[in-house]
């Protein structure tokens, strides 16, 4: 997983996630409310879609360990992702986002203050940072220095602390 920090929003697969929520779900509303429920089936969706397609290839070692280590993994990171979403919104109350259109892809910045959560989303989005911060879990053992892994537990708890507050 390319990374340059340690949120799901600041690495590779976290960013496409977010930008199919920008496309697919912002973009449509105009950038006026985020969705959670909405957020989690969209991304559910297109990862049972690209699922699906890489299963049609023929099969190989290639195609089985992208599907089990790569997009497997995007249900967990897909979770984080909106479970972050909403950490910043309960924190700032706004989530900042970005758009990138145009030839040249110029990033346009929304700041969306609006969320549509359900209280049944929370328990779900619970679920996933209390289980990333095992020492048995992928996540928790994807870390490339102690250092590293403290400042990420950090965070997780954080989020995993603001969802159990709002509940």
């Amino acid at each position: 997983m390319g990374a340059w920090g340690i949120t799901v929003r600041q690495s590779d697969d976290g960013l496409d996630l977010l930008d199919t929520i920008v496309v697919e779900q912002l973009r449509k509303v105009n950038f006026s409310a985020f969705n959670v429920s909405e957020a989690i089936a969209l991304l559910n969706q297109t990862i049972h879609e690209e699922i699906e397609l890489y299963r049609q290839k023929p099969p190989s070692r290639i195609t089985d360990f992208y599907i089990s280590e790569t997009l497997m993994h995007n249900f967990t990171n897909a979770a984080i992702l909106v479970a972050e979403c909403l950490y910043d919104y309960y924190q700032t109350g706004e989530l900042v986002v970005y758009d990138y259109v145009g030839e040249n892809y110029d990033p346009v910045e929304y700041h969306i203050k609006n969320f549509i959560v359900k209280g049944d989303d929370l328990p779900p989005l619970l679920a996933e940072p209390k289980s990333v911060q095992s020492p048995e879990h992928w996540k928790y053992q994807g870390w490339a220095s102690k250092k590293i892994l403290r400042q990420w537990l950090k965070h997780i708890r954080a989020v995993q602390q603001s969802l159990e507050k709002n509940l």
